[in-house]
């Protein structure tokens, strides 16, 4: 059993809440990204946020490096305008950004996996005792945070705002404006299901 925790403190999840404020247009993630720190943002030669894919952010890849979770681009797909907020269901849906703060794994052999997926037992933000229940206290320490700042989450299955992009073991979801903060856990689409992910996730009401 292992779990890996990312950066996470009380200003992470007030910048992730403020996501939840801003306008769907690119041109309004990209900036506070910018702000934030997590682009080059001013800088014309560098390249725009990669959207569809992680964002890494900082430190060494493979060793102490962390990341944020991209869907589709805020915006319109028919309009290149980056300040565009469209409110068409097929320009939202597939619109979020993620802050993941905890992985989960149980395997049998960690020398194994760790060849099969990457290094991972020996990073040095992985603990290598942690155990399920660790990580479901990760989970409340962080649902705790939230309720501290947002109220009480909807009532279950009042909403869907995940559909079945993935297979989410866990889920509370908040209405901030136009937009819902969620908090979940799911199989981590990207390793094929290999480790439980928990993050908090920011997308537009559809």
């Amino acid at each position: 059993m292992a779990m890996q925790l990312l950066p996470f403190d009380d200003a992470l999840v007030d910048r992730v809440i403020e996501l939840a404020d801003l306008p769907w247009s690119r041109q309004a993630f990209e900036d506070a990204f910018a702000r934030n720190g997590w682009c080059a943002g001013a800088d014309p030669g560098a390249p725009g946020v990669g959207w569809e894919e992680p964002w890494w952010i900082s430190g060494e890849e493979m060793v102490d490096d962390w990341w944020l979770l991209l869907g589709e681009a805020p915006g319109c797909r028919r309009r290149p305008d980056p300040t565009v907020v469209c409110e068409h269901p097929g320009c939202r849906t597939g619109c979020f950004v993620e802050h993941p703060f905890a992985y989960f794994t149980d395997p049998s052999d960690p020398e194994e996996w760790d060849n099969e997926f990457g290094p991972f037992h020996s990073r040095a933000d992985v603990h290598p005792e942690a155990t399920a229940e660790d990580f479901a206290a990760q989970y409340e320490q962080v649902s705790g945070m939230l309720r501290a700042r947002l109220g009480d989450p909807l009532p279950e299955g009042e909403c869907d705002p995940l559909g079945e992009e993935e297979t989410v073991n866990r889920c509370l979801v908040w209405e901030r404006g136009e937009s819902w903060v969620v908090l979940l856990v799911a199989e981590d689409l990207i390793t094929y299901g290999a480790y439980d992910r928990a993050g908090i996730r920011v997308r537009p009401r559809t």
